[in-house]
């Protein structure tokens, strides 16, 4: 090479690398930016490239759109040849294990682009084995993209093998449509999927919840003859549950000639998703009937069917069972455990496990922070809100929405407004739904009405039925008919097919003796054929869950429940008790209206509770609607004549009656 030439390779070179920093300069800029000011076509401006070229080009892959970092890719494997015969002799001739070796041992993202471009110098550029290696190499790093870069254009007939990894990444950085979308790419290629494709694209389809992508590949699954595969059936198991298919699933689940613990929990899980609470731990009595050992997932569902049905005895029973069969308590179970003993209504028991718990993370501070604010023991949450703070832990959204609620069940509007506050300015946690549902429960609790209405109109996220909803339940208890009013239409545009709504605007009206306009209300039921959901009650005894619904009569000690409530609503009234009649939104006479009080589910729960226990024993009842007035005055009579302590779980929070006193102090 003469000297003209070197100095106008040397400028070139220096030229590019100016080119270099400049671009890798320009990617720190936000991203709108970026889009504008990224020109692709200085990467195609020198065919001709040194080492260090390559090197600069991929360590900035990361930072350019897909399609920027594909035209980069294609161009650097489309003109290496061309560079190859300028390039040191000392880095073409490292053998084939050296960069195996290297790949095996890459210790991060950066480190592989310098690999990849040592590549592209060397002898095996075009070897199919070694793309393959480093493609996969991209994917175990997270970069799905770059690995379907090798597939489409840079590796001719690619291996299933990288076809499935790269499905696989997708999937599981949440990129479903992608990786959905990759495995149709890969049939219209020609090739044949095999179990491995199935058991990675059917998560996708499960993670997209998208029954029509699930039942092709489905359909593929028969056609390509792994319907007999054990790991395929237990993903068509868990997309058909995820996707509420529990028909298709169960048939799937009970067709197994052999049914393990991956193939349970995956029923299970949907069982829980679907609110099939009780067939969840029927399906885990099952296992244990067959022989099956449930793992930690396995706990967890069962432990979470315990927390919504309130089965405090069963929970207890799968606290044993871990500890029997010495199943390590993760992170998650404890949570899990924590929230069950907090939903059960045993806030002591959670607390037990807390403080049990070795090592703790966000998520066992929030389970028994969120315990502590449904159960209304604000100053437990924000105690241990500060605690948590204090240990170096950043609080998430779900940690402020246990602190808001304990805030909202003791009318401590100042605090919740300064939390509220806090969590956006101090944490930068931005305020979602349940935050907003949280404040205008609190501000309507507390007779704030007009506020509660100005921050749902002045929400940065789009209000949905419930935070209406929140507000139209305090315009009931303040008695606000006309604020109702401009409720109420708000809240029918977005769940027009709830009965629910119409029955409370009913109520409303009813409070304030309109009549004439609840039955209006009940009259536009009719007509959209909407149906009231029943107020019911469960009570577990001897760990069985008995449900009671108003003026209910199936149960089979049903003549000894009613006789119990006339005996001791006398010695009631001798206590001083007097009906709340008010809160019977029917026109029908005082006697009727007693009556029709007086068998509410919950009051049969608890007087089948007290005949089927022992003296003293704490009685635990869950129920779906918020617990009226007069239930709520009942039972407070209730545990100071029958020497009880009763725990109800309504629709918004913990009541503990002890000696004629609830835990709310009358403020719910």
């Amino acid at each position: 090479m003469t000297e003209g030439k070197h100095g106008d390779g040397q400028m070139a070179i220096g030229m590019i690398g100016e080119m270099r920093r400049q671009t890798i300069k320009r990617f720190q800029a936000p991203i709108d930016s970026l889009r504008l000011s990224i020109s692709v076509s200085s990467f195609s401006s020198t065919l001709r490239r040194s080492p260090i070229d390559y090197d600069g080009d991929l360590a900035i892959l990361h930072c350019l759109p897909p399609k920027q970092s594909y035209t980069i890719i294609d161009q650097l494997h489309l003109h290496q040849n061309a560079s190859m015969a300028e390039h040191n002799l000392s880095t073409m001739t490292k053998p084939l294990n050296f960069y195996i070796s290297s790949l095996q041992t890459c210790i991060s993202v950066d480190h592989l682009h310098q690999l990849h471009a040592q590549i592209l110098n060397s002898y095996f550029s075009n070897s199919v084995f070694l793309l393959t290696r480093l493609a996969h190499a991209y994917l175990k790093f997270g970069c799905p993209t770059v690995g379907q870069r090798f597939i489409i254009s840079i590796i001719k007939n690619p291996p299933l093998f990288l076809w499935n990894e790269t499905i696989k990444c997708y999937a599981r950085k949440g990129c479903y449509r992608e990786s959905i979308d990759l495995y149709y790419d890969m049939l219209r290629s020609g090739y044949k999927p095999n179990a491995f494709t199935f058991t990675f694209v059917l998560p996708a389809c499960a993670g997209l919840k998208s029954v029509a992508d699930g039942r092709r590949v489905h359909d593929d699954v028969l056609l390509f003859g792994c319907e007999c595969n054990e790991f395929v059936i237990t993903a068509l198991i868990d997309l058909y549950g995820k996707c509420g298919e529990l028909g298709v699933a169960r048939q799937l689940f009970d067709e197994m000639p052999v049914k393990k613990t991956a193939s349970c929990n995956a029923l299970m899980a949907g069982l829980v998703l679907a609110d099939k609470f009780d067939g969840a731990l029927s399906l885990f009595n099952e296992m244990n009937n067959l022989g099956i050992k449930g793992d930690t997932m396995t706990m967890v569902s069962v432990l979470q069917s315990c927390a919504s049905l309130g089965a405090l005895q069963q929970g207890r029973w799968a606290h044993d069972h871990i500890i029997r069969t010495r199943m390590g308590i993760n992170l998650y179970l404890g949570a899990a455990l924590i929230n069950m003993y907090a939903r059960c209504g045993s806030i002591e028991e959670a607390r037990q496990v807390f403080d049990k718990t070795p090592r703790k993370d966000i998520v066992t501070w929030t389970a028994i922070i969120c315990g502590y604010g449904m159960h209304g023991l604000a100053h437990f949450s924000e105690s241990l809100f500060l605690q948590m703070i204090s240990n170096g832990l950043r609080p998430d959204a779900v940690t402020f929405v246990g602190v808001l609620t304990g805030f909202s069940h003791n009318g401590l509007v100042e605090k919740g407004w300064c939390y509220f506050h806090k969590m956006r300015d101090e944490f930068g946690v931005k305020p979602a739904l349940e935050h907003y549902s949280c404040m205008v429960d609190m501000l309507g609790r507390a007779g704030q009405l007009k506020q509660a209405e100005e921050l749902i109109r002045k929400m940065y996220v789009k209000p949905d039925s419930k935070i209406w909803g929140g507000l139209l339940n305090a315009c009931k208890i303040h008695k606000n008919f006309k604020m109702a009013e401009r409720v109420v239409p708000e809240i029918l545009k977005l769940d027009p097919t709830n009965a629910g709504w119409h029955v409370l605007m009913a109520n409303i009206y009813a409070t304030s003796g309109k009549w004439d306009q609840v039955a209006k209300m009940r009259r536009n039921m009719k007509e959209k054929k909407l149906e009231k959901q029943p107020g019911w009650s469960l009570i577990e005894v001897t760990g069985q869950i008995h449900t009671f619904l108003a003026f209910d009569q199936s149960h089979k000690m049903s003549k000894e429940i009613y006789k119990y409530l006339e005996d001791i609503k006398e010695k009631m009234r001798v206590e001083g008790y007097v009906p709340e009649l008010d809160v019977v939104f029917e026109k029908v006479d005082e006697e009727t209206k007693e009556e029709m009080l007086f068998y509410h589910s919950e009051r049969l729960a608890i007087a089948f509770g007290i005949l089927s226990t022992s003296n003293g024993d704490v009685l635990r009842v869950m129920k779906n609607l918020r617990v009226c007035v007069d239930c709520h005055n009942v039972i407070k009579f209730i545990s100071r004549i029958a020497y009880r302590e009763i725990v109800v779980r309504d629709a918004k929070r913990f009541h503990h009656f002890k000696d004629g006193v609830c835990s709310c102090g009358d403020y719910w």
